[in-house]
């Protein structure tokens, strides 16, 4: 046994001093990013600027608003889908204070602009070219959605797409 141990003893222990490191290095990596934004939460100050060459100031912009915040980019598929419907919720729902801001994540004003126009959307098109603020947000993938109260606190989350009829309803029990 007492040789065994001998032999065989120093990697055992390099093998538990790597699992630690590893599982140190694990928990850094998860708590190096800014959390998820919760349901109930304040939305964090970040100042974003538009493919117009307005500059939204969040949550300031958003005061009295029912806020629709969504983080997207050109290759998504359902982004593609869902800015059309949001569309139809801001010219029918803007008068009674809803507010749309779509913030394309990663990408150019000059790539982004085109694509906006061909979509037809006349809600802000916001640009985060390093991802900072979809950071901030906890954004990891888009699409990501956040339906925000008048307060400025998040009331809904949608990971992923969303249909016409959902957002439809998270809008109308905030309004």
């Amino acid at each position: 046994m007492m040789k065994w141990r001998r032999r065989h003893g120093w990697r055992c222990a390099v093998a538990l001093r790597a699992t630690i490191v590893f599982l140190a290095l694990l928990a850094a990596a998860g708590s190096g990013n800014a959390a998820t934004l919760r349901i109930g939460d304040t939305v964090p100050s970040i100042t974003l600027p538009g493919v117009n060459g307005t500059t939204v100031r969040i949550p300031e912009s958003l005061k009295g608003k029912v806020t629709v915040l969504h983080f997207w980019q050109i290759g998504c598929t359902s982004c593609r889908l869902e800015m059309p419907a949001m569309e139809d919720l801001y010219s029918r729902y803007r008068r009674k204070g809803l507010e749309i801001l779509a913030v394309n994540v990663g990408q150019r004003k000059e790539t982004v602009k085109p694509f906006a126009a061909e979509l037809g959307v006349s809600y802000p098109i916001l640009i985060d070219t390093d991802g900072k603020s979809a950071s901030l947000y906890g954004v990891t993938d888009v699409p990501r959605t956040y339906v925000i109260d008048r307060n400025g606190m998040v009331r809904y989350r949608i990971l992923g797409g969303a249909t016409p009829e959902i957002l439809k309803k998270l809008i109308l029990s905030l309004l």
